[in-house]
């Protein structure tokens, strides 16, 4: 798990630069006039990197709320789009982190001093799991991401646990999306 987490740092400061370089060698590519060019010959490729996005920025605990706001610069107009594509990409995404999280061992996501009270944390999750999951879901900032693989990996049930995402989710993003539109209307 610690090369992971290197490695996922190596590639945010390689992406980092490699952005900052290319501003600095190309600034005119990073000007709104080519970039709604752009947009507007590439609306399809587009829409579909995008919602590839939405469904694998989990794996790399990229936030939804970017997600979010990067499909509300790419489609402004289009509010039911984004919500249907974003909710989707949330759920997808959170699945494949409950997933993830069942394959790894408890000794993965939990120290030696944690591990002798895992059945306790357990029980809790069973018992306790929709109300946390649900709450968690719906507070902006907390990492979504990090509960679905707790949640995978003491084996909350599916059922509950993908529940309470979507409902703690599905308000986090009509705010988002719609108080989004607002400010966007008001500022352009």
């Amino acid at each position: 798990m610690k090369n992971y987490k290197i490695a996922l740092k190596i590639v945010w400061i390689i992406a980092f630069f490699a952005v900052i370089t290319a501003y600095l060698i190309y600034p005119n590519y990073f000007k709104v006039d080519y970039i709604t060019n752009k947009l507007n010959e590439n609306h399809n490729l587009i829409t579909f990197v995008y919602v590839l996005f939405t469904i694998f920025r989990s794996l790399f605990f990229i936030p939804a709320t970017f997600a979010l706001i990067l499909g509300l610069a790419l489609f402004p107009d289009e509010l039911t789009f984004l919500f249907i594509i974003n909710m989707f990409g949330i759920i997808a995404g959170a699945s494949l982190l409950y997933l993830g999280g069942k394959f790894f061992t408890p000794e993965h996501f939990f120290s030696e001093k944690k591990m002798k009270s895992l059945p306790k944390i357990k029980s809790k999750i069973n018992e306790y799991g929709f109300g946390i999951v649900l709450i968690w879901s719906f507070f902006p900032f907390v990492p979504t991401d990090l509960i679905c693989y707790v949640a995978g990996a003491t084996r909350m049930q599916f059922i509950k646990f993908i529940t309470a995402v979507f409902l703690g989710e599905i308000i986090l993003v009509s705010i988002y999306l719609y108080t989004g539109e607002s400010i966007m209307n008001l500022l352009f």
